[in-house]
């Protein structure tokens, strides 16, 4: 078998250092270019290291004899030149190291793929030979440093992620050479390449799609100039540009380098267009198919779509704005801002619809103080103020909301009917986004950035979700835009493509009638739609065999703490202010126009990077304390620490008692949760270490022991997995067998009060303590039978568990330290429960017998007979009822 490692055409010292490094984990592997590397590579193969790396030239490899082809710093297929279809035969396996964002271009059936937003290839491969404890020696991490500190800019890209700096100090640690590096990065331009720089600075021309500033620099030469990317650096550096693209004619090619250093424009998305690759700051492509002056006309095209236009107060504002009217009065004004946690209410004038003014929370509580509740809000709403426009841009709602101190800014169409509003919070938040964007491209992101705290995961959508399922999110979306309603995918299922962690627990959102649109994809798709109207949600099936839950947007508010909410319409931004935490508020956009754009409001980004669970409100506990058991749980499934504020909030609904106050129901639904993780047993500790079981069941004795149920959990977990590693048939409700365990040590009465606490019916209790009273009796006989040096039969053991429940049988297995028992109870559930005979009742009538309450003996007699191996066929089993017969 040849194996056989390779990287894109026109290789670079990234693509070089990576290859070598690989070269680490696949030893027998060839190392193979797909064509001429980079001028600059080829001088130092030439005047360097060239002797020490055993290359194999590509006219010397049997393509046909390749099984594995490991492919480096690309997987674009364009890229690969004759290894495209090598890669693209059955037999091969293909494995992939990358860092350049997801394309429709990408090599399809990867068999292993590694990929991650490093500045630099190299390092997910140095990280691979760190975790083995591999040593390579100076020269290579020599030539490896080259190529990370080339493709990070000696370290300095936006692109640049704390993991290639460690991956650059071990390779320091290797005896890699600063010095040769700095000779090799830093090296001078030549003659021709400052006639090029001199070219391109006299050719600059500024031009601005969509606001954003882009300088265009044009030179043109009759053969080839080596390291052009490197002229196009510096010119960039000399005139400190922001972002700059180059278009040069090079012999019978034209090559098209960008650089950005703004979050509007994406230049690896940009050049994609022309078969190009790169990063978001960073990209270049090369056509021969297009002339200069239609690659600059198709260029110019191509940036008033892929700029993302600025801020303007549509994008900022909440949209729709509870209103209240002229005539309402100020109690009712109080009851309002109360019930859903706003400070500012716009007052219209039912006449004309118009805006007439708004009203403070302030200024409601003080006029209550003053025994004013019945008067209307007219009386002392505030009119001096100023509203906008729409399309207003950032700058005008920076002068209004800091310049004028209007803390509530108002969002007016031409008939100055109010369609949104700007709080300070709003603003304030663009503005932050705008700077961190600007500080650094999204470390996690696949296709850049967006405004608003926006990115496109389209890429990272086709490599995480079968394709039926994306052609089911495109139906969406085209429904959603011929309804002229917003659709979004939202909560964990975002959460998990953030994480690159598998979901197809598939939430969406619809900013309108997300019932409607249900019912119109299952009509025009042969999908099974089921309404819920009171909560206005709906439950898709689709043909393909997924599951989506459709939800309309909707604002809850809560009478009472614990209560289950009520529900009203409203806005995107105001739904996601309801859910539970920031980590799952993130949305991506199916429509059309904005399909993968991904929105973050809350600061889910932040918190997912710095693994925190975090609450939207201060009041998030108390309007539903089951939300303490999901941060729990999160924080114990994804390794992440709840924020020091949310836990000082967890501590106060437990203190005031919110918890008690819960129903059984949703209790036990959040335990079911818990219970179905892979792992459930860190979150029952940190359940036991903040003193909640003592909320869930308040009546119980303290006597019983934390540690001694915490063991008991321990063994409920092995008996579980052992159980769904059998992948038997019959379905295991988990739930019950943790929570047998949990009950251990409690008396009949106690087992019984948690049974009702967590609101299972009266019959469902009785039957519950009833299986576990049998079950402790069972575990006793079992003791008994089961002595060491004692020989007991199968239908003995039989005898005993045949009636009881799967799960009352694993909670005997998990607390019984008798090996023999353990023994005795796998048997029975793997082989002896399904031991059948092979005779019936006719066989007894056909042998003499007379019909009735007899047979059902006998044939329990030849089933024990056949457990306990006196009998093994059908034969042996009708002798064995002759001979009982003739007794």
């Amino acid at each position: 078998m040849t194996e056989v490692i390779t990287s894109h055409i026109n290789t670079d010292f990234d693509g070089l250092a990576a290859m070598l490094a690989v070269r680490h984990l696949y030893p027998r592997a060839e190392m193979v270019l797909p064509g001429s590397p980079e001028r600059s590579l080829h001088d130092f193969f030439l005047h360097s290291y060239g002797y020490v790396y055993p290359f194999k030239r590509l006219k010397d490899v049997d393509l046909d004899e390749i099984r594995r082809l490991v492919v480096v710093d690309t997987r674009q297929k364009s890229r690969l030149g004759v290894f495209t279809e090598v890669a693209a035969r059955p037999e091969v396996e293909v494995i992939v190291y990358d860092h350049h964002p997801a394309t429709d271009d990408d090599l399809e059936g990867v068999d292993l793929s590694e990929v991650a937003e490093v500045g630099a290839v190299v390092t997910l491969i140095i990280e691979k030979l760190r975790e083995k404890g591999l040593v390579i020696p100076a020269d290579e991490a020599t030539v490896m440093l080259i190529g990370l500190y080339e493709d990070t800019g000696s370290l300095t890209f936006q692109g640049t992620t704390g993991r290639d700096f460690m991956a650059a100090a071990w390779l320091v640690e290797q005896g890699g050479n600063l010095e040769t590096v700095a000779e090799v990065i830093n090296s001078p331009l030549d003659r021709e390449q400052i006639s090029l720089l001199n070219d391109l600075l006299s050719s600059q021309r500024t031009i601005y799609p969509r606001g954003q500033k882009v300088v265009l620099v044009e030179a043109g030469r009759e053969h080839y100039i080596p390291d052009v990317a490197m002229v196009v650096h510096r010119l960039r550096d000399i005139e400190r540009l922001e972002v700059v693209i180059a278009l040069l004619r090079l012999d019978d090619k034209v090559y098209l380098i960008g650089r950005s250093r703004s979050p509007a424009l994406d230049m690896g998305q940009l050049l994609a267009h022309f078969g190009g690759g790169g990063h978001h700051y960073a990209a270049a492509a090369v056509t021969r198919k297009l002339t200069l002056i239609q690659c600059r006309e198709r260029l110019l095209e191509l940036l008033d779509e892929v700029v993302v236009p600025p801020l303007i107060a549509a994008d900022l504002m909440t949209s729709p704005v509870l209103t209240i009217t002229l005539a309402t009065p100020l109690v009712k004004a109080a009851e309002l801002l109360t019930r859903y946690n706003i400070n500012v209410l716009p007052v219209i004038d039912e006449k004309n619809s118009k805006l007439a003014g708004i009203i403070s929370r302030q200024v409601v509580e003080k006029a209550l103080y003053h025994g004013l509740k019945e008067l209307d809000v007219s009386e002392y709403m505030t009119t001096d103020y100023e509203p906008i426009a729409p399309g207003a841009d950032l700058n005008q709602i920076k002068e209004l909301i800091i310049g004028r101190n209007q803390r509530f800014l108002p969002v007016v169409d031409e008939q100055q009917a109010i369609i949104g509003a700007i709080t300070r919070k709003d603003l304030l938040r663009a503005l932050y986004d705008q700077e961190d964007q600007a500080r650094e491209v999204f470390e996690a992101d696949q296709d850049g950035p967006r405004k608003m705290r926006r990115k496109n995961v389209n890429g990272l959508m086709a490599e995480s979700f079968p394709a039926d399922l994306i052609m089911v999110f495109r139906k969406l979306g085209q429904l959603a835009d011929e309804l002229e309603v917003n659709i979004f995918l939202v909560g964990g299922v975002v959460r998990d493509l953030m994480l690159r962690r598998p979901n197809l627990d598939i939430d969406i959102v619809v900013e309108g009638d997300g019932i409607a649109l249900a019912r119109a994809y299952s009509e025009r798709y042969s999908a099974r739609c089921h309404c819920h109207e009171p909560f206005r949600t709906a439950v898709l099936l689709t043909e393909e065999g997924f599951k989506l839950d459709i939800a309309s947007t909707r604002m809850e508010y809560y009478d009472a703490p614990a209560m289950l909410p009520k529900v009203e319409k409203s806005s995107l931004k105001v739904d996601l202010y309801r859910r539970d935490f920031t980590i799952n508020t993130l949305v991506v956009s199916l429509n059309r126009k904005s399909y993968g754009e991904m929105r973050d409001y809350f600061g889910a980004g932040r918190d997912l990077k710095e693994h925190s669970v975090r609450v939207l409100h201060n009041l998030s506990f108390v309007e539903d304390p089951t939300r303490i058991f999901r941060a729990i749980r999160f924080e114990q499934k994804f390794a992440f620490a709840i924020g020091r504020q949310t836990l000082h909030l967890i501590h106060n609904a437990i203190k005031v008692g919110f918890v008690r106050r819960l129903s059984g129901f949703r209790i036990l639904h959040e335990l079911k949760l818990i219970c179905a993780e892979s792992n459930p047993l860190p979150i029952f500790a940190r359940i036991s270490e903040l003193k909640l079981w003592s909320e869930v069941f308040p009546e119980l004795k303290r006597e019983v022991k934390v540690l001694q149920r915490q063991t008991r959990l321990t063994a409920a977990k092995e008996v579980v997995s052992w159980y769904q590693y059998l992948y038997l048939k019959e379905k295991l409700e988990v739930w019950r067998v943790y929570f047998l365990c949990f009950l251990n040590g409690l008396s009949a009465g106690q087992a019984r009060y948690c049974a009702l606490r967590l609101g299972l019916d009266e019959n469902t209790v009785e039957h519950f303590v009833s299986a576990r009273r049998r079950g402790i009796e069972a575990a006793a006989e079992l003791g008994r039978l089961c002595k060491e040096g004692k020989v007991y039969r199968n239908s003995e053991i039989c005898a005993q568990l045949s009636d009881l429940p799967l799960e009352i049988l694993l909670y005997i297995m998990a607390g019984h330290e008798n090996l023999e028992v353990k023994k005795a109870l796998s048997n029975y559930i793997t082989r002896l429960q399904f031991v059948e005979i092979e005779i019936t009742g006719h066989d007894l009538i056909t042998a003499g017998l007379t019909p009735g309450p007899q047979f059902k003996k006998i044939l329990e007699q030849v089933r024990n007979a056949r457990l306990d191996g006196e009998v093994n066929n059908r034969q042996e089993e009708l002798a064995l009822v002759n001979h009982e017969r003739n007794l």
